[in-house]
């Protein structure tokens, strides 16, 4: 039976060279196997990083690295227990943080990423799905070089499907989100699941461990909400405004979140100014009231490049 830990990366160094022949592998699997039909899903090279947390966690089962010809595509492992395992794993420069600092100081919670439609498909009969992060350098192209030094793979944890269903927040394409400091907008159709929401791991063989009936647990079990914590003191302030929420729910997510701080708005404060200005012009705004929003929100004038 599996025990919960704490969804805490266990963190996989790539730079040697066991590492660097997983990438190698990882590389030459993807030209011969690329994925181009069928639902939604990860470039080349995103689908490259996936074969290689696939790779990673089958060489720590002490499994064939590749799977036989004719395997399934809904998983990618078959657990001793029958459990169907699917790896996830996204890409980027950054390395993996269960929290990321934000400019108004307050940290945004870690989260992951689906394809909506790959989850929605009913052929793809994965189990579970383990969450992964690669770390990559600025030239990602698999294999890399010997030299490079930040091929690093963060296991997160797993989730039931039945439970990404349930629970994950499904975003269109084009649809906004925040990490730390910065923002994108979503180029595919996107369920958010974030990572405290997930089962940890205390070692890889852990998973080892998953039985059908943790599998079925994991469907009935409620997490947290799927946000950061900025995010949901964001919509009920905006819910307020539109007459749906009140004061009491605003402190009452304040205090689960422990939020007791100015979030910062989505639109940039100048924008905010620029209309409290032009009311007052109207004559709909007093000097108070002004002042009261300059005690909120900070004006950024320009200072040069």
């Amino acid at each position: 039976m599996y025990k919960y830990h704490h969804p805490t990366p266990i963190i996989i160094k790539l730079t040697d060279e066991l590492g660097f022949r997983l990438r190698q592998k990882a590389a030459e699997q993807i030209v011969v196997n690329q994925n181009r039909t069928g639902a939604e899903r990860g470039s080349s090279e995103e689908q490259g990083f996936g074969a290689l947390a696939e790779m990673v966690i089958r060489n720590k089962f002490e499994m064939p690295e590749v799977n036989p010809e004719g395997h399934p595509l809904g998983f990618d492992v078959l657990l001793p227990s029958g459990v169907k395992l699917d790896v996830k794993c996204r890409g980027g420069a950054l390395p993996f943080k269960e929290k990321y600092e934000s400019s108004d100081g307050i940290a945004r919670e870690a989260k992951h990423n689906f394809f909506a439609r790959q989850i929605h498909d009913e052929k793809l009969d994965a189990d579970i799905y383990l969450m992964t992060h690669l770390e990559t350098p600025s030239k990602r192209t698999l294999p890399g070089t010997t030299r490079q030094k930040k091929w690093v793979l963060y296991v997160c944890g797993w989730v039931s499907k039945e439970r990404v269903l349930r629970e994950g927040v499904y975003l269109p394409r084009g649809s906004l989100t925040e990490q730390g400091k910065t923002w994108f907008t979503y180029r595919g159709q996107q369920i958010e699941f974030y990572n405290r929401n997930l089962n940890g791991l205390e070692k890889i063989e852990d998973l080892l461990n998953i039985e059908p009936a943790d599998v079925e647990k994991d469907k009935k079990h409620h997490g947290d909400f799927n946000l950061t914590s900025v995010d949901a003191v964001r919509i009920t302030h905006d819910l307020i405004g539109r007459g749906i929420l009140g004061e009491k729910h605003l402190a009452f997510i304040q205090k689960e979140t422990g939020v007791d701080k100015i979030v910062k708005p989505i639109l940039h404060p100048n924008q905010y100014f620029h209309l409290l200005r032009w009311l007052k012009k109207k004559g709909e705004l007093t000097d108070e009231e002004l002042q009261k929003a300059e005690g909120v929100l900070k004006e950024e004038p320009f200072e040069g490049i």
